[in-house]
């Protein structure tokens, strides 16, 4: 059972105390977002615990940072559940939702935006909040990686219909963009409280450490939804380099890991150049404080969703019995984290 496989990472494990709290706001706000309607859609998200993540990766996060956080990450899971579509289906739903949340994003103002699909209102709120308090760089800056995030959404689609089996490299590409760590990095320096500078986000040494963060994370979410993946016939890093390798299932999963924890090492010895880096550009003390923040809050995201994927029920076996066509005789039901409408 893949959530159940250790991972040996040496980044200390950490949670937001204020979890059990935060997690009946969060639910709270998908009702009043209308994401989660009626009892079996609230049964199922809690089990899920989607939202969770928020709390083991933004674990100094309170108030109303920790809601924002907790509602982005449920929100997050919701939308890439409306790519799920049994084998052999188009995901169109997802592909208007996805151009509409585009057109928010470039063109606010924009009256062809219909804020009556609960996933756009509901992200045009979390945006409002996201902004408030943070520089134009920083919004223009954010507003890019959603777009990245949410133009990859539809690369992945297209992808999926030409039926043409991922390479590694081109499925850790696309990851790059789909797995959402990049606009989840700028919302911790939004509940943070800090900003780094452009000149610094652009640098191509903080590029090779996001790089490296958003690898392991990737690494560990395809091991630990292998189950899940390969319920729904959905492709996997694992089966990428099984491929790719020529080797069993087991052996690729141990080879995913140890790629996650080779990429995680490359990255700590990243993080050391930092004040070196920062040196050399002459920061203030204050600037390079808040690169060194920056750069915790990548060992804390990779460490996050280690420790969240092996607690969830979304990763849980119950999940991928769910999911598996042979279980229900159907392609595939719904998501334990679909939206009940």
């Amino acid at each position: 059972m893949p959530q159940n496989v250790t991972i040996k990472l040496p980044i200390p494990p950490r949670l937001n105390i204020g979890l059990a709290a935060a997690r009946e706001r969060n639910l709270e706000w998908m009702r009043q977002q209308k994401l989660v309607l009626g009892r079996r859609a609230t049964h199922r998200y809690i089990f899920s615990a989607v939202a969770d993540l928020a709390a083991y990766s933004y674990p100094d996060a309170e108030g109303d940072d920790l809601d924002l956080a907790f509602d982005t990450m449920g929100w997050f899971f919701l939308f890439d559940d409306l790519f799920d579509v049994p084998e052999g289906c188009k995901a169109d739903a997802a592909v208007d939702v996805c151009q509409q949340l585009i057109t928010l994003v470039t063109h606010p103002s924009q009256r062809e935006i219909n804020h009556e699909e609960p996933l756009v209102s509901a992200f045009a709120d979390l945006w409002r909040r996201a902004r408030m308090g943070m520089s134009e760089e920083w919004q223009q800056r954010a507003a890019h990686n959603w777009m990245d995030y949410l133009t990859g959404n539809l690369t992945e689609e297209v992808d999926r219909r030409t039926w043409i089996p991922e390479d590694f490299a081109t499925r850790m590409r696309v990851g790059h963009r789909t797995l959402g760590l990049i606009p989840s990095l700028d919302l911790a320096e939004r509940v943070g409280h800090f900003e780094i500078s452009q000149i610094i986000w652009h640098s191509s040494h903080l590029e090779s450490m996001r790089r490296a963060s958003v690898d392991a994370v990737k690494l560990i979410n395809e091991v630990m939804s292998l189950e899940n993946d390969d319920a729904r016939g959905d492709p996997n890093l694992v089966r990428c380099l099984m491929r790719q390798h020529n080797c069993s299932r087991e052996e690729a999963i141990k080879l995913a890991i140890t790629l996650a924890q080779k990429t995680v090492s490359q990255l700590l010895e990243q993080i050391k150049l930092v004040p070196l880096l920062c040196a050399r550009l002459g920061l203030k003390s204050s600037d390079a404080e808040r690169v060194q923040r920056y750069a915790t809050a990548l060992l804390t995201w990779i460490r996050g969703s280690y420790d969240w994927s092996r607690s969830n029920g979304r990763y849980s076996q119950r999940t991928a019995s769910a999911l598996s066509p042979n279980m229900t005789g159907q392609l595939h039901p719904a998501n334990l984290t679909t939206v009940s409408r």
